[in-house]
């Protein structure tokens, strides 16, 4: 068991069930702790989850990092007593020397009893793309969801497509690549899964979803329409295209010829990105994934 001295803060990342469950699976006995309740302010949402096991790994944040060691301190006591309990830190808390800079309180639900049956329900419903829910026995009137992952697919070539396939996979976001370019495909691989194609109707559209986004970013503008033809006809939340405000004029007008209405079509976001006046690679992909962020926040 690893020492108070060897805790360290965990590394971020807002889902956490996929890595709770493989500790299990290990053998390691683990902890959910999940942020319940905020009296005031926090830098965290609620239902902001941390995954422990009792060996010390970590995963996962409920604060800015400003509790993260007490809590996987007192996540491991927990395990050790096999006893589920909600506690309070902040404002109010029993902690005298423990403050949230906010002047907060947060209120956090640690489990260590979750069956392996529930859990593997839960990450099973992530991976089959359906809305699955945690409730904590001793807090009956919260209730976290865990929606489908946000997924993108990315149709392309060059450095902006692996920029937004690197910015996008710090998100979580799940990324296909769809390129008829090797290099490409190769340079993309390191952060999704990078496939080849050899025309723009060679790619699979089922599984197109809600949390589904669309981006082209093709400068060789001829493969667009067939794409995006597919796109305005699925349920994608965001679809957007490369190119200037005269390419993306040219781009609506040939899916008007296609019978698409001009409702329809405003569902393309062009030029894609937010207008953050990017010029490189990195600086449009950052403000594609804005964007896309931003639509499936608000979805």
């Amino acid at each position: 068991m690893n020492s108070v001295t060897d805790i360290r803060t965990p590394p971020y990342a807002d889902y956490v069930l996929d890595a709770l469950l493989a500790w299990r699976q290990e053998g390691q006995r683990t902890a959910l702790l999940t942020l319940v309740r905020i009296d005031g302010s926090s830098p965290r949402p609620l239902g902001s989850q941390l995954a422990v096991a009792e060996d010390g790994r970590t995963l996962g944040a409920i604060s800015g990092g400003c509790v993260e060691k007490t809590l996987i301190q007192d996540a491991l006591s927990a395990i050790r007593a096999q006893t589920n309990h909600l506690e309070l830190y902040g404002k109010g808390s029993r902690f005298k020397d423990i403050t949230l800079p906010c002047g907060s309180a947060i209120y956090v639900y640690f489990d260590v009893t979750l069956s392996d049956a529930d859990l593997t329900q839960l990450v099973a419903a992530r991976h089959n793309r359906t809305t699955a829910t945690y409730r904590c026995d001793d807090v009956p009137d919260f209730v976290r969801a865990y929606p489908p992952q946000c997924r993108l697919l990315i149709f392309g070539s060059g450095p902006i497509v692996t920029a937004l396939a690197q910015i996008s996979l710090l998100c979580e976001i799940d990324i296909r690549v769809h390129s008829p370019d090797h290099d490409t495909r190769t340079a993309a691989a390191r952060f999704s899964t990078a496939l080849p194609m050899t025309s723009p109707q060679d790619w699979d559209t089922t599984g197109i979803d809600a949390c589904t986004a669309i981006v082209c970013l093709f400068h060789d503008h001829d493969y667009e329409p067939d794409i995006l033809h597919q796109a305005l006809s699925s349920p994608a939340f965001y679809i957007a295209a490369l190119g200037s405000r005269r390419t993306h004029q040219n781009r609506l007008q040939r899916l008007s010829d296609r019978g698409w209405s001009d409702v329809d079509v405003l569902r393309i976001n062009g030029p894609a990105g937010l207008d953050i006046g990017a010029q490189t690679p990195p600086e449009i992909a950052l403000s594609i994934t804005g964007q896309l962020v931003e639509a499936f926040r608000k979805r």
